[in-house]
């Protein structure tokens, strides 16, 4: 798999009223918590520090280097404004057991990769590709975690390094959030597909082809060379042709990739609040998202307005905190 593919998440056609797993990913729906705290006022506002009028957005299981982690990406309506929605992202991990037991049933194999998180043949269930490598840090996406006989907590934390720290129980893992529940759509992950290839003749051969078929006076010939595209709408004629192809496409995850802007506008990212580190792209939800949660919806009765929320995540993937807030950048709907 190539270095700087982009997994796309696309919402399945049937809506769903139940609590999914922690580790499904969606857009909208409850926010399913994953490792136990004894305080979940991180996911109020970091604004209006209320969580009356939060909602979630997505929540994507984005498993990175040896652990299982989860990106929830939040709303608050009453910190956002009429052209702009305010928006928070949360990042919680924890070690995955399983790397213990695969990398030592790789050992007692001999087999030549050493330390995998998840091996070539893995079963995802979900028809994606196998891993990739990008500067010897291995990267997946999937729908489900695979259950694994695994030793201990207490073993695992002295065996390697890694603290398995408790996770929420599958029945107390909703947590409770007043504002407004969107409707909650199960996203397929898949790599985004290859541009495809069309040649597009020059505009001096185009008239030439006009001249020859239609006449020289039926065909304006008159070219203004240094006329050029501005950056800002060359910006977002890309994006629009990047995202026309998967239009349906409400998340792209890709850490350390470039974000697909749509704006020139500068980004300054802070660095990290909790180990000092730079923090650098990983996520962002497009503007589809905004269709499917409003279905039926008038603009004035909902505080959705963005084209892509860029959600830019601690390089050094620290796990002091049992939920992290993450920096997040809304671009203001076209």
């Amino acid at each position: 798999m190539p270095k700087d593919a982009i997994w796309l998440g696309i919402p399945r056609d049937l809506k769903h009223d139940k609590v999914l797993s922690v580790f499904t990913s969606r857009i909208g729906g409850a926010t399913t918590l994953f490792r136990e705290s004894l305080d979940y006022t991180m996911f109020h506002c970091p604004r209006c520090k209320s969580g009356c009028n939060v909602s979630l957005l997505s929540q994507v299981y984005a498993p990175l280097e040896v652990y299982d982690r989860i990106l929830y990406v939040l709303t608050c309506s009453s910190c956002s404004t009429a052209g702009t929605s305010f928006c928070y992202a949360i990042r919680s991990q924890n070690f995955n057991p399983s790397y213990i037991c695969d990398a030592s049933q790789t050992d007692n194999k001999n087999g030549n990769e050493e330390g995998a998180v998840f091996t070539e043949n893995d079963d995802w269930g979900d028809g994606c590709e196998a891993p990739w490598k990008e500067d010897d840090i291995e990267y997946a996406v999937c729908q489900d975690v695979v259950d694994s006989k695994v030793p201990s907590q207490e073993a695992l934390s002295t065996s390697c390094g890694y603290k398995v720290f408790p996770v929420v129980p599958a029945m107390e893992s909703s947590i409770s959030l007043t504002g407004f529940c969107y409707p909650c759509y199960e996203l397929d992950i898949f790599e985004e597909p290859p541009k495809l290839k069309t040649k597009v003749e020059p505009v001096k051969d185009q008239l030439l082809v006009a001249q020859q078929r239609y006449g020289k006076d039926a065909v304006e010939t008159t070219l203004v060379e240094d006329e050029e595209e501005s950056l800002p709408e060359k910006c977002l004629r890309k994006f629009v042709e990047r995202i026309s192809r998967v239009p349906s496409q409400c998340v792209r995850w890709g850490p350390g990739q470039r974000p697909l802007r749509s704006s020139i506008s500068p980004v300054t990212v802070e660095r990290c609040q909790y180990c000092g580190s730079e923090r650098r792209y990983e996520l962002q939800l497009t503007s589809p998202t905004i269709y499917f949660l409003t279905k039926g919806k008038d603009e004035r009765e909902h505080t959705l307005h963005f084209t892509n929320i860029l959600v830019f995540t601690c390089s050094s993937n620290c796990n002091s905190q049992a939920y992290s807030v993450e920096y997040c950048v809304v671009e203001d709907e076209i």
